[in-house]
């Protein structure tokens, strides 16, 4: 049988994971038997991806409070994930069974604890204080002052996290939000500028990081795409915080990229991070560089976009070191720039009133990839509450702008059933995007 003989590592998956199950397929290819991990939670709450993994991988149905149990009897040289909702699961089991990439400190990926690190190595003055009721979010703003941020110490898709600027901001989480339980509320950075003034681009950036037994090894900084705030009626606030678009590579001044990665050096010796590829965001602007967060998984997208450049693989790099292997990927990339875009809806709740399809934004220059489009009367959750999800691609920058214009343009007007032609968020970011081509 091919690759009878190959090592076998664990990978607990779940949707919208950083990568897909053919991701997985394609970057086990003569390294390893990858055996799919899924909570009992996950595989009934998603028969249809139990099914299509079972297709193509061995699969193996954990109860989600003894997940660790079922790495002796499946003969694993090593476990991961990358998804955020499963790095407990997967830590557990390395940490239990002595498998390379287990947690150096107790619950690294926990955002207080991160924060408490942090300001403890000097990498970032902001402060954090645990919440776990109305009363506690009183007396934390007390504490800490206005404004910060109330978010889960454990998130996916930045989903949960509420912006409190205000006391009436603090009296309607007291009011809507249901969930209180491993909360965090933190010093809210003050906003800034991308320092490359180009206007489309948010004041912050991530860098993934491939880490072995030896150090880390930078691959690639992404610049970002400004968040949006969405009307969530199921949303602390009544709003959801939703990322928006990835750009590579970055285009960061020399000093500032510098200032990028010695910060998230720094951060991940803080935690004590080992044979492991992160993900780590970090708000940059002219007044410097503050660590947000570092997240134990690949980014989504990363293993496409940097391919697409001629980079590493960086997906084969997370099974890599779950093996305990030490991989060195060149972090060069060729010319050239690509970007990654998610539009959401303007609201969360009810059916797809537009009409489009993948060939309306297929024909558009620039675009080298749809993998999403929200379908007529079809809930918009069924796509995360995204409008598209597409790929572009071109031979500079200046290009890519241009491109990027071009679509905006065109999902506002395909969906305009559904108010993006009116959405405040498209809105100001199509004239970001036309100021930067006016000047490219």
């Amino acid at each position: 049988m091919p690759g009878a003989d190959l090592p076998r590592v664990g990978v607990f998956h779940a949707p919208y994971a950083a990568m897909s199950l053919r991701d997985l397929l394609m970057a086990a290819r003569g390294l390893c038997t990858v055996v799919i991990l899924l909570r009992e939670s996950v595989a009934a709450a998603h028969p249809d991806l139990v099914a299509v993994a079972r297709a193509f991988f061995e699969v193996a149905i954990c109860p989600d409070d003894r997940t660790d149990d079922a790495v002796p009897d499946l003969g694993l040289a090593g476990v991961t994930t990358v998804h955020d909702a499963e790095l407990a699961a997967a830590d557990a089991a390395a940490a239990r069974w002595g498998l390379p990439g287990a947690p150096a400190v107790a619950d690294p990926w926990d955002k207080l604890r991160q924060r408490v690190a942090f300001r403890g190595a000097g990498i970032s003055p902001r402060r954090a204080l645990a919440v776990d009721s109305p009363a506690g979010l009183r007396e934390a703003v007390a504490a800490l002052g206005l404004p910060g941020a109330l978010k889960p110490r454990r998130a996916t898709a930045s989903f949960g996290v509420s912006l409190l600027r205000s006391r009436a901001d603090v009296r309607e989480q007291e009011v809507l939000r249901r969930g209180w339980s491993g909360l965090v509320f933190e010093e809210l950075l003050p906003p800034g500028e991308h320092p490359s003034g180009v206007p489309w681009l948010a004041g912050y950036v991530s860098v993934e990081t491939v880490s072995g037994a030896s150090g880390h090894r930078h691959v690639a900084v992404f610049d970002k795409v400004p968040v949006a705030p969405v009307p969530a009626a199921d949303a602390p606030l009544g709003h959801a915080i939703r990322e928006t678009g990835d750009l590579l590579p970055s285009r960061l001044p020399d000093a500032a990229r510098s200032a990028v990665l010695a910060a998230a050096t720094r951060a991940l010796d803080a935690l004590g991070v080992r044979r492991r590829v992160t993900h780590t965001e970090l708000a940059v602007s002219a007044a410097g560089v503050d660590v947000i967060e570092v997240n134990g998984r690949l980014g989504g997208e990363v293993r496409r976009m940097v391919g697409m450049l001629g980079g590493p693989d960086v997906g084969r790099a997370v099974l890599e070191v779950a093996l305990g292997g030490d991989p060195a990927p060149s972090a060069a990339l060729r010319d050239g720039a690509v970007a990654t875009l998610y539009v959401p809806f303007p609201r969360r709740d009810g059916e797809v009133r537009s009409d489009a399809s993948r060939a309306d934004l297929r024909e558009l220059p620039g675009v080298v990839a749809v993998d999403e489009v929200a379908a007529r009367g079809a809930r918009r959750a069924d796509t995360g509450y995204r409008a598209v999800k597409l790929t572009l691609a071109a031979p500079t920058a200046d290009a890519l702008d241009a491109a990027a214009g071009d679509v905006l343009d065109r999902v506002a007007g395909l969906f305009a059933p559904d108010g993006l032609d009116r959405d405040p968020w498209l809105c100001g970011l199509r004239d970001r995007v036309r100021r930067r081509s006016a000047v490219g």
